[in-house]
């Protein structure tokens, strides 16, 4: 499922590629690797039919048995059949790469791993494309593709793999017939934090029903038993203990956030509440991570673009104009503190918008980035500056190859700036210095002053 923003910092690359479901027990010990379904695709797609098993008769009655479990657990109807069909594991990848490639613009894809290379978040060499599509190799089980109606399994899952994948998919099936899922998850510019609130609604959906379905009720497990098990498997692959925090966290995040808000709805009205939600998908992930903001339609304060300023002059444009939202942002701070500190700091976010900017020159790609995030509080800014200074020092800070990276803060207000800086090959080389983040940094406060120094007046605050 495609979103500019997965659930946090990065990843419209995966933004429908996660675990399929975590242990249908709670973990007594280390949960096995679990696996990933890809996103489904918004336009038709051909499939080599020589990668596709034909079904037979015992899969394709396994699938049914398990969509008539599905239902009667999730009380969705069952509109249609839907076909069973094996895929090999090589053509799931080669699939899940084809859907990105076309679903997603170039720019942006490139735009998100300079975002995190430009924040301190993965190293400055890493390739973020490659390195998340290594994080998906190998551990995809299976899949549902709303185009074709049809449930792809990979052809070598064991007994258990095979029926907790199912019991996932087939909640997408179900969804699928009843709240069509293509038009809510199509990539959007700029409307990342809806997409990726939207996307853990339905990943939360489906893991809930699995847990409903493989335990007998999902209240067996706890949200905490739920994180555990998905942040363990993923560290226990030798990929996932190779791939910077933010990215394993930004994969796994829509299944934990996006469970617990499905737990919080069913413990006010069951599965009614949640068909409710499927009628009027939360707005933020601000709402989506508390149910009290949903149920007021609390929405996010408006920030504007910073601007490039002298960059802008000097060629520089825009790749994405977009927004992080508080699920972002804690997963940013997550790289900074430690997960109490990250939750309780992204918990006052009121709004924010970045932009990530790029140039030709000489055959080479300049980058430089800039971010604008607003607070409810001043109070709230405090203690997300509190973090930021840990990470990126005082005022500025020059870089050996990323290019510089100045901050400020004012009242409720926090404006961020990194580079310029080059990419040769991929290696990365500095191309400013501490006077050109600096004046640029205050082009971004000139065009759009702070929100004074006094509380939010956002209701609820």
């Amino acid at each position: 499922m495609k979103r500019a923003w997965l659930g946090a910092v990065a990843l419209a690359l995966v933004s429908g590629c996660g675990p399929s479901s975590p242990p249908s027990s709670p973990p007594s010990r280390a949960p096995e690797p679990t696996r990933t379904n890809p996103p489904p695709p918004s336009e038709p797609r051909e499939i080599d039919l020589d990668d596709v098993s034909p079904p037979d008769a015992e899969s394709t009655a396994a699938v049914q048995r398990m969509l008539q479990r599905v239902a009667r657990a999730r009380g969705l109807p069952i509109k249609r059949t839907v076909p069973g069909k094996v895929l090999d594991r090589e053509a799931m990848l080669r699939r899940i790469r084809e859907t990105v490639e076309e679903d997603t613009p170039k720019d942006a894809l490139v735009a998100q791993g300079e975002l995190l290379a430009a924040l301190d978040v993965v190293p400055a060499g890493y390739d973020f494309v490659a390195g998340t599509f290594a994080l998906l190799g190998g551990r995809v089980a299976g899949f549902y593709d709303p185009e074709d109606g049809a449930m792809y399994l990979a052809d070598d899952l064991g007994e258990e793999e095979a029926e907790e994948t199912l019991a996932h998919e087939l909640a997408h099936a179900l969804a699928d017939q009843t709240f069509p899922l293509a038009p809510m998850v199509e990539y959007a510019p700029g409307a990342g934090d809806r997409l990726s609130a939207v996307h853990a609604v339905i990943e939360g959906d489906a893991v809930s029903a699995m847990l409903d379905v493989t335990l007998g009720s999902a209240f067996q497990m706890t949200e905490e038993q739920v994180r555990f098990a998905f942040v363990a498997s993923t560290a226990m692959s030798d990929v996932g203990q190779k791939t910077p925090r933010a990215i394993t966290s930004s994969l796994i995040t829509p299944y934990i956030d996006g469970f617990a808000f499905i737990q919080a709805l069913r413990r006010r009205g069951d599965w009614r509440a949640v068909d409710e939600v499927w009628r009027s998908m939360p707005e933020t992930t601000e709402q989506l991570l508390h149910v009290d903001k949903l149920l007021a339609r609390e929405p996010a304060e408006v920030v504007a673009p910073p601007v490039l300023g002298a960059l802008g002059r000097q060629g520089y444009r825009v790749l994405i104009d977009d927004v992080v939202g508080e699920q972002g942002l804690r997963i940013l701070l997550e790289d900074i503190g430690s997960r109490a500190q990250a939750r309780e700091g992204a918990a006052g976010w009121g709004g924010d918008r970045f932009v990530v900017a790029a140039r030709e020159e000489s055959g080479k790609r300049l980058f430089a980035v800039a971010f604008r995030l607003r607070m409810d509080t001043a109070a709230d800014a405090a203690e997300v500056a509190t973090l930021f200074e840990r990470k990126y020092g005082k005022g500025c800070r020059e870089r050996d190859t990323l290019g510089p990276v100045a901050w400020g803060l004012r009242g409720r207000d926090i404006a961020f700036v990194a580079g310029p800086y080059e990419r040769d090959g991929g290696r990365p080389r500095t191309r400013g210095q501490c006077a050109d983040a600096v004046t640029w940094l205050g082009e971004v406060w000139q065009a759009a002053p702070p929100d004074g120094e006094a509380g939010s007046a956002r209701a609820g605050r």
